[in-house]
């Protein structure tokens, strides 16, 4: 600020402020300090350059370039642009984070054990390359199954897949039905299924859980198709992403055969090691190379040898696993997720053992006195 003057004297009210006198402008109370002259000029010229430039105005009263009121705001607006920008990428890389770690926890934990081809999962027996080599080789033990008395029928159920000409029915009945999901199976011997269904958009079924689809039009008879779509979830395996099918249910809904053949093996089994699991092998009639598998099921009541109807025949029922881990049809319904697992495998394939002491599928003959007849092993163990 000005120091006080009289109106006419321009004397100083205040007499021991000491002034020092700029280019244009006094001020009290401070000492500027004498630049060398060939400082003061570039100086100088560099506060024209600038002013020239629009970018900086010269302020006589503290000799310093200060900018102009269009560069602060443009700088201003430059820093706010690159603000945002930051903020953005780190949410966006944020949100990607997020979603790679939920699909990896949610695949981590789905269920991803190979059907008859994990240690733990099959026990070993001599090794077989197609069925019609076992069939030759006549019967052998099965491993484990709960009865071998006929099974009541509780069906039609709708087509839902199939392969080739093989016609895959809904494994359980309809009006328990939550969802059906294809995926990849973990081993290259799943053969792939088509379906007449047409995909669920995921993140519709996710927010709504499940596809919702309309019953009350459900048609019957022996060609009639399930209505509705059906998910299509990611694996993270090689393959196709329609090479295993999860029927959801829940826990003790009645398993149905899925194929019309022959109950050729069921074994008890670990879960990843860990849970109580059956497994259901069918040789389907007229597909003597094909071996449809069931999985993540209880109360078996069908053994080795019984013939089973496609869509009739109960098998056994689905097993609660929603407790133990995550299942990924969790996420598009409103149940824990639990469902019946069906692949069809190629039984050619010379890496599949999924039918290591399977029985001849062929009707065994009547038991005769002949004390050196063999007799049927005992399906109870």
């Amino acid at each position: 600020m000005r120091p006080e003057r009289t109106g006419r004297s321009r004397e100083r009210r205040t007499p021991n402020v000491k002034t020092i006198r700029t280019d244009e402008v006094r001020y009290p109370g401070a000492t500027l300090p004498q630049l060398p002259e060939d400082l003061e000029r570039r100086y100088r010229e560099a506060i024209a350059a600038e002013n020239e430039q629009g970018l900086a105005q010269g302020v006589r009263d503290t000799g310093l370039a200060l900018e102009s009121r269009a560069a602060r705001q443009l700088k201003a607006k430059r820093r706010s642009q690159q603000r945002s920008l930051l903020v953005g990428t780190l949410v966006v890389a944020g949100l990607l984070l997020v979603a790679l770690g939920w699909r990896s926890a949610s695949d981590r934990r789905a269920p991803g054990t190979p059907l008859g081809g994990s240690a733990g999962a099959f026990e070993a027996s001599a090794p077989t390359g197609v069925l019609a080599g076992l069939f030759a080789a006549g019967h052998t033990t099965p491993q484990v199954v709960m009865s071998s008395s006929s099974v009541a029928t509780v069906g039609p159920t709708p087509i839902f897949a199939s392969y080739k000409k093989l016609k895959l029915r809904l494994p359980v009945p309809v009006k328990r039905l939550t969802e059906v999901g294809f995926h990849q199976a973990a081993m290259g011997y799943a053969l792939p299924m088509k379906t007449p269904l047409a995909d669920a958009k995921l993140s519709s079924a996710g927010n709504r859980r499940g596809t919702h689809r309309k019953l009350a039009t459900q048609p019957t008879g022996p060609d009639a198709v399930l209505v509705g779509k059906v998910l299509r979830m990611w694996r993270p395996r090689p393959g196709r992403p329609d090479t295993a099918a999860d029927v959801g249910a829940k826990p003790g809904t009645d398993v149905i055969a899925p194929v019309t053949g022959t109950v050729v093996k069921v074994k008890r089994y670990k879960l990843y090691g860990k849970w109580d699991d059956y497994e259901i092998h069918i040789h389907p009639d007229g597909y003597d190379n094909l071996d449809v598998v069931m999985i993540h099921i209880k109360d078996v009541s069908c053994a080795p040898g019984d013939s089973v109807v496609a869509g009739e025949t109960r098998v056994a029922a689905v097993r609660k696993l929603s407790d133990k881990f995550y299942d990924q049809l969790a996420s598009y319904t409103k149940g824990g997720g639990d469902h019946v697992h069906i692949q069809v495998n190629d039984a050619t394939d010379p890496t599949y053992k999924g039918l290591q002491g399977a029985i001849d599928p062929e009707p065994e003959p009547e038991p005769s006195d002949d004390a050196s007849a063999t007799a049927r092993p005992s399906l109870v163990r």
